[in-house]
């Protein structure tokens, strides 16, 4: 089977949507399908054909928008048997959607904001960007005239919040979650020694929650409990010094920036704290888990699935910062801490990538017989 997907850039140290395609677009063709990734910018690799997109570099709208027309074009000289599109190209026949519904991730996106001023700010700015605009009517194109076959949803949450914002019947779903490295990440030989440790792994602070976590932080040292936070990823930390002072636990906080191992840094930690606005479903929170870590998170996180009682707390609103500081005063005992992890680490065991890339074949081969009866 000749199989198309199609991405901006096709290499692994992008981001997660890339690094996910990456490795998606080497296991089908390790099953012998041939794999031609439709980009504007890419890496080789083996059994992979790559077709070199030409799209406008900017302004951002205009390079979206671009892309996706130039695949349209693409497509009359490269056609393949089944192509798989993220939300980014208007003609595909299996839609994956990796960042859920673009008008509820700007609500959310809104909502993280923490004063009335910077939510009126960022609303402007979010509801009257041309990219904005561009990318919901990239991303419904399709959806709404019903050119596709099937739709790949990455957790139970995207598929309820597409089934409502479309109108579209649950049965035209199918349901993949993603899949996690449980070689690389893995639990440490050892408990970390030392005071209870808590990671928060994110790109967008704001978004996923950091500046109420360090609220409650706060509040668990306030109770007399040893803790200290390790802040990774590329976010802006300025923002939140002065919060962090006003806590007092400007000596119980570390900034680290982004790590081309993360893994180890997951073995340095007691537990991952996710209090997330928004999420389609967090590899942060699949990663935390493999690597035997129990799980703080929100409702609004796909992921939040996994998370049992056995293996973490989710808690329903982000600014719950009293439920947050339970949980986290709560993970600071070592017997929750071990017994919750090990629970975590046997979950992720069965959403490997081996798994995903199994399933998604299934898909696109259902996708690829209904197209044949169609002809």
């Amino acid at each position: 089977m000749k199989i198309g997907l199609a991405i901006y850039n096709f290499d692994p140290k992008k981001g997660g949507a890339e690094r996910y395609t990456f490795d998606l677009a080497h296991r089908l063709a390790g099953k012998g399908h041939e794999v031609c990734v439709f980009c504007a910018r890419g890496v080789k690799t083996s059994g992979v054909t790559l077709v070199p997109l030409r799209p406008n570099s900017y302004p951002r709208w205009r390079r979206n928008l671009s892309f996706a027309l130039t695949h349209r074009q693409a497509l009359r000289k490269v056609r393949p048997d089944v192509m798989l599109g993220y939300g980014n190209v208007l003609d595909l026949d299996v839609y994956q959607s990796h960042g859920g519904v673009q008008r509820i991730w700007m609500d959310r996106e809104i909502a993280s904001c923490q004063t009335g001023a910077e939510r009126k700010m960022k609303t402007l700015l979010l509801r009257y960007s041309p990219n904005q605009a561009v990318q919901r009517w990239i991303e419904g194109y399709s959806v709404k005239r019903g050119n596709f076959k099937r739709i790949v949803a990455i957790s139970d949450m995207v598929r309820d919040h597409m089934s409502e914002h479309y109108g579209i019947d649950r049965s035209a779903f199918d349901i993949v979650y993603n899949g996690v490295d449980t070689e690389r990440f893995s639990p440490a030989p050892h408990m970390p020694s030392g005071p209870a440790t808590v990671l928060f792994c994110a790109g967008n602070f704001r978004l996923k929650g950091l500046g109420l976590l360090l609220k409650a932080l706060g509040g668990v040292v306030r109770r007399g409990k040893d803790v200290r936070l390790i802040v990774m990823g590329r976010g802006k930390q300025e923002r939140y010094r002065t919060l962090i002072n006003e806590e007092g636990i400007y000596d119980r906080v570390s900034f680290i920036g982004e790590q081309s191992a993360p893994e180890e840094v997951y073995r340095t930690a007691h537990m991952l704290a996710h209090p997330t606005y928004y999420d389609a479903c967090s590899l942060t929170t699949m990663e935390a888990m493999a690597s035997g870590l129990p799980v703080i998170t929100t409702r609004w996180n796909g992921a939040s699935a996994f998370v049992s009682p056995d293996e973490g707390y989710v808690i329903d609103e982000p600014d719950n910062v009293g439920a947050l500081g339970d949980a986290i005063a709560a993970l600071t005992d070592p017997g929750r801490q071990e017994a919750m992890g090990r629970n975590a680490r046997k979950k992720m065991e069965s959403f490997t990538m081996e798994r995903n890339a199994d399933e998604m074949e299934a898909v696109l081969v259902k996708a690829f017989e209904e197209i044949k009866r169609t002809r």
